[in-house]
């Protein structure tokens, strides 16, 4: 195979890997409120309190409802934060103590405390 043709066929995989990937990972549960009551609930009784704060508004770890913070992060990064923990910080993983379908009712528990915020104008 002559160089430009490696060139590209190199190409046309990078590509196919980008668009591949362009399709993020959504919440399956979405936004139903039974799915963040439930999220609420495993917020309070696994810890989460202890460094995310009340409500997911902050203490030790960053507050999780802000539009800072929300700004970027989608359904997949925040997932896969809780599932497999972050590195170099005190974020530890869940996935031993938690189902995967469970990560997803924090997700969804995230993202309404961050709508109810957005919803009372509740920013600084």
């Amino acid at each position: 195979m002559k160089i430009t043709q490696l060139i590209v066929v190199s190409a046309a995989l990078l590509a196919l890997t980008s668009s591949i990937r362009a399709e993020e990972v959504k919440n399956p549960l979405g936004l139903d409120p039974a799915h963040a009551e439930a999220g609420r609930k495993l917020y309070d009784s696994q810890g989460c309190v202890a460094c995310h704060g009340n409500n997911a508004r902050g203490a030790v770890g960053p507050d999780l409802t802000d539009n800072e913070w929300m700004r970027a992060p989608s359904d997949e990064m925040i997932f896969n934060v809780i599932k497999n923990g972050r590195s170099g910080t005190l974020m530890s993983p869940f996935k031993d103590f938690m189902q995967d379908e469970q990560i997803w009712q924090l997700v969804t528990y995230i993202r309404d405390e961050n709508r109810k915020r957005r919803e009372a104008g509740d920013f600084n």
